[in-house]
């Protein structure tokens, strides 16, 4: 793959349901710039990119920005430059590319958040030495992005990956796509803290009752993985099943794609070490045999800039797809 931008900068930004990061992206994946503003998505599409467009202006304003890419979550038709659905923005057919190419006279780029923390992760993070690799970001819910020989997989509607929602558990809990077992519904921060909330319903012994000073509503993961670090014996149980379905749901990664590499980002990753140590034994021990010892686990190293970086490596890299629709 080759640079396709030389001189000047790329605009990154990362556009969620609660905020939106941005910042100026040279050809070797160098960040500066960077900044996190609040979305205000409840104040429906035409503020939002009011607020986009004002942010862009600023950028404009400090250096020579030769393009700009998007990173959005939700279903994307990267050729149309249209965000087709959003739940997190709440968004439906929004053709946001051309918006913001007509306001800031920019070419813009635009692509799934899944997708773009992976392309940032492979092209300069932890995936960088691999042609094979899967980014899983664990989060609210579980975004994915592969990189199969060199080239994004984004399947037969362009679309794909959707591997949080790979059915570990018939009729398991139910899962916010609608369906049940899902793995997204099973490790998520949603999920761990939803497993807890029925417990202490139930009347179950625990620390996180203190942690919370009994305000159920007040339950949150940060709680469950410091109790799980006193060793309450809720928290351990909840843990130690979720670490459980996670390495399960790796190795059948690895025994579908045969990845060379996987990387781990996202909070519920980052909050503790414990989640990650020894998960790659565990994952080689569910791998098929001819797999398993090929297979490295590593955590992100782009963190929560993966997302901006990656949207701006639609014009610093060629990119080839495996799929329905074309990045760049």
């Amino acid at each position: 793959m080759r640079c396709i931008m030389n001189e000047n900068y790329i605009l990154g930004l990362d556009i969620g349901g609660t905020s939106i990061k941005a910042g100026i992206v040279n050809k070797w994946g160098n960040l500066k710039g960077f900044q996190t503003i609040p979305t205000n998505s409840s104040q429906g599409p035409d503020q939002v990119l009011a607020t986009i467009n004002t942010l862009i202006q600023y950028y404009q304003e400090q250096d020579s920005i030769s393009g700009i890419g998007i990173a959005l979550a939700g279903s994307i038709n990267n050729k149309a430059g249209v965000c087709i659905y959003s739940p997190n923005l709440n968004w439906r057919n929004v053709a946001i590319g051309k918006i913001i190419e007509d306001s800031t006279g920019t070419e813009v780029r635009l692509i799934n958040d899944a997708n773009a923390a992976c392309l940032g992760e492979y092209f300069f993070g932890a995936g960088r030495s691999y042609n094979n690799i899967i980014c899983i970001t664990i989060g609210t819910g579980i975004g994915s992005g592969v990189i199969l020989d060199n080239k994004l997989f984004t399947g037969n509607s362009g679309l794909a990956p959707e591997v949080g929602h790979m059915v570990l558990i018939k009729d398991g809990p139910r899962c916010s796509c609608g369906r049940k077992g899902c793995w997204e519904a099973l490790v998520s921060a949603s999920a761990i803290i939803k497993r807890a909330a029925v417990e202490i319903n139930t009347g179950t012994s625990t620390m996180l009752n203190e942690l919370t000073g009994g305000e159920k509503d007040s339950l949150t993961v940060q709680y469950i993985f410091k109790a799980w670090q006193a060793g309450d014996s809720l928290a351990v149980d909840i843990m130690t099943e979720v670490k459980e379905y996670l390495a399960l749901g790796l190795a059948n990664l690895v025994n579908i794609l045969n990845p060379k590499c996987i990387v781990l980002g996202g909070g519920i990753i980052d909050l503790d070490s414990e989640l990650t140590a020894g998960l790659e034994d565990m994952v080689k021990e569910l791998s098929f045999p001819s797999f398993k010892d090929t297979v490295l686990i590593k955590k992100a190293k782009l963190g929560n800039k993966a997302g901006l970086v990656g949207g701006a490596s639609l014009f610093l890299k060629e990119i080839e797809t495996l799929g329905g629709q074309y990045v760049n």
